[in-house]
């Protein structure tokens, strides 16, 4: 059906479809798109993306003040640790032209004072200040200066160089020294987590670090007994004794050495665990030499190569090398080629984790040593053996390892591996 003027009404509204759909909302979407979601967002509200950014300001804010409560917690019971030391000259040999034109040097001037720095940290209400063993070994001057500005003379009372460390001890009243530093669990450490290394390094007292955990149970031939933490936080000469702590301000270790080329920080710096202290620590205050398992065998880590060789299907454990003899060992039954996998209960997964663990055991007690020896395993029991009677009752060997059980592999040049004053 034809209707007269439908043409002409129909116009106009065939014009407004047009540009509706071609204009109007091609320039609505642009303007949504450019202008900012929080001008369109209602009284009140927040985009989602203003959302995340304040989340992630709030969580650097709460990161950061980690980090500063950290370091204003153990920051005052750090002290800096300065060491004098008398050293003699070597003296030429006869014949030498020094002598020949100047004569014999006089006493004195063979002799010079060698001065040190290194770190510590208050252990107890007493006065008492856990450092490294190479800190203050051989001094004959000990001068402690707190952050509050205080000095005190100390001496030493016990050290312990199978573990690189000592404590030490201020003269004079330990009135208002503060609060001694609070302990963690280093065992429970993990790979990756956050830590703070606090000492004087360079000379710059109170000096504060950070980074990461990046590896444990390191073994580099610093000391007998080592299970060492690695960790990137910047450790520098002078660092030596001070606390490597975590987030909650618990020390989990002690700065002790760095491996460096240069002699400076590397991004590799080594700390002693402190559940290696815990046990030794009163030992230490009294004065006494720290008491130690003894085994009675030497032994090796556990290579693919040797494992097969054995029939063994795993690298955990410990080879045994050699047993000595009217040892505690030889009395249990041990026997070179046995992989022992269980001491005490606790498993073995290498030959230095059994040498920290044998080191701990009280001397006299007896502990069942688990064995895999021609296809199976064996339990045997161990009556552990005193290592200084052990060691005062036989003569020195040729090698320089530990007499209970030396360790396997090739060991780094000493000087790759400072020990930090």
């Amino acid at each position: 059906m034809n209707i007269p003027g439908l043409k002409l009404r129909a116009l106009p509204i065939f014009l407004i479809a047009i540009f509706t759909v071609f204009v109007y909302w091609p320039c609505t979407s642009v303007l949504s798109a450019a202008a900012p979601r929080s001008a369109l967002a209602g009284e009140g509200e927040v985009s989602p993306e203003g959302e995340d950014t304040d989340r992630l300001h709030e969580l650097a804010d709460s990161l950061g003040e980690v980090f500063r409560h950290t370091a204003e917690t153990v920051s005052p019971k750090v002290v800096w640790i300065e060491t004098e030391r008398k050293v003699e000259m070597e003296r030429p040999g006869p014949g030498h032209p020094f002598e020949e034109f100047f004569g014999p040097p006089r006493e004195e001037e063979r002799q010079f004072r060698q001065q040190g720095l290194g770190s510590g940290f208050i252990i107890d209400g007493d006065g008492h200040i856990l450092t490294n063993h190479h800190v203050v070994a051989g001094a004959d001057k000990l001068n402690v200066k707190l952050p509050d500005g205080r000095e005190f003379k100390a001496e030493i009372a016990g050290s312990d160089e199978a573990t690189e460390l000592a404590v030490i001890k201020l003269e004079g009243s330990a009135e208002g020294l503060p609060e001694p530093a609070e302990f963690g669990d280093s065992e429970n450490l993990a790979v990756g987590e956050w830590v703070v290394a606090i000492g004087n390094p360079m000379g710059l007292s109170s000096t504060v670090s950070s980074g990461v955990v990046s590896a444990k149970g390191r073994s580099v031939g610093l000391a007998r007994y080592e299970n060492l933490i690695q960790t990137d936080a910047a450790i520098n000469p002078g660092n030596s004794g001070g606390p490597l702590v975590n987030l909650r301000g618990e020390v989990v270790g002690i700065n002790t050495a760095i491996i460096s080329p240069t002699g400076g920080h590397m991004g590799i710096g080594l700390a002693i665990p402190i559940n290696v202290a815990k046990p030794i620590l009163d030992t230490m205050i009294a004065g006494e030499e720290v008491e130690r398992g003894f085994l009675g065998f030497y032994g090796d880590e556990l290579t693919r190569d040797l494992a097969e060789s054995f029939g063994y299907d795993s690298t955990d454990g410990a080879l045994v090398n050699e047993v000595m003899p009217d040892s505690p060992a030889e009395e249990a039954g041990i026997e070179p080629g046995d992989i022992v996998i269980k001491c005490d209960g606790e498993e073995i997964e290498d030959f230095s984790r059994l040498r920290m663990l044998a080191a701990g055991l009280e001397p006299g007690i007896t502990v069942e040593i688990v064995v895999f020896r021609d296809g199976d395993k064996q339990r045997l029991d161990l009556e552990v053996g005193c290592l200084i009677e052990h060691e005062e009752g036989m003569e020195e060997r040729e090698e320089t390892l530990p007499p209970m059980m030396p360790e396997g592999g090739p060991r780094p040049e000493r000087e790759q591996t400072p020990p930090l004053r």
